[in-house]
């Protein structure tokens, strides 16, 4: 059994060391332990079937044909590796899923990185907040900060008069407790 292993599943355990958060290096060293120790249990197994002395069972079993039968059953016994049974074929339509899902994270992420620096250098080269003054924030943009004279609105100004009245309208008395 030991010949016939395939060694074609191992591990990279050092490549995959280097993605390994720090945080999680505790479970993957346990992980690895536990390859590592199934590994030891079936290297330690040997490569063929071990060798049965059927002379001297057939000597000492007086039941005429039993010893033969076994002989038969044990010479004819065959141990089939494991097929994956289409399981590799799942996992790797699995990993081209993933992957685009990935690559289109990854796209939109760069889309809002580029956003957000535009947004960034608009704040770098705009004057401190604290030194302007109410003119000068509305021409910047920054009607959440200030109050807008010219505004019809209501406290806390977040809404016109206008939408104020047509809340109020709509609103039931259980609105209000």
């Amino acid at each position: 059994m030991a010949s016939k292993r395939v060694t074609a599943s191992a591990l990279d355990w050092g490549a995959m060391a280097l993605k390994v958060r720090p945080e999680q290096k505790n479970g993957f060293n346990g992980l690895k332990m536990k390859v590592d120790k199934h590994l030891r249990a079936v290297n330690s197994l040997p490569a063929d079937l071990p060798k049965v002395d059927f002379a001297a069972y057939k000597s000492r079993i007086a039941v005429p044909g039993m010893v033969d039968n076994f002989e038969k059953a044990y010479a004819g016994l065959q141990i089939p590796y494991p097929s994956d049974q289409g399981r590799l074929a799942e996992i790797d339509a699995q990993a081209v899923q993933v992957k685009a899902g990935y690559e289109t994270f990854v796209a939109e992420s760069n889309t809002r990185i580029a956003g957000y620096t535009t947004e960034l250098a608009k704040w770098n080269t705009m004057k401190p907040v604290e030194e302007m003054n109410m003119e000068e924030a509305l021409d910047a943009g920054l009607t959440q900060f200030v109050i807008d004279p010219q505004g019809d609105t209501m406290f806390p100004h977040d809404e016109t008069w206008k939408e104020y009245e047509a809340r109020l309208k709509n609103a039931t008395p259980a609105d209000f407790h």
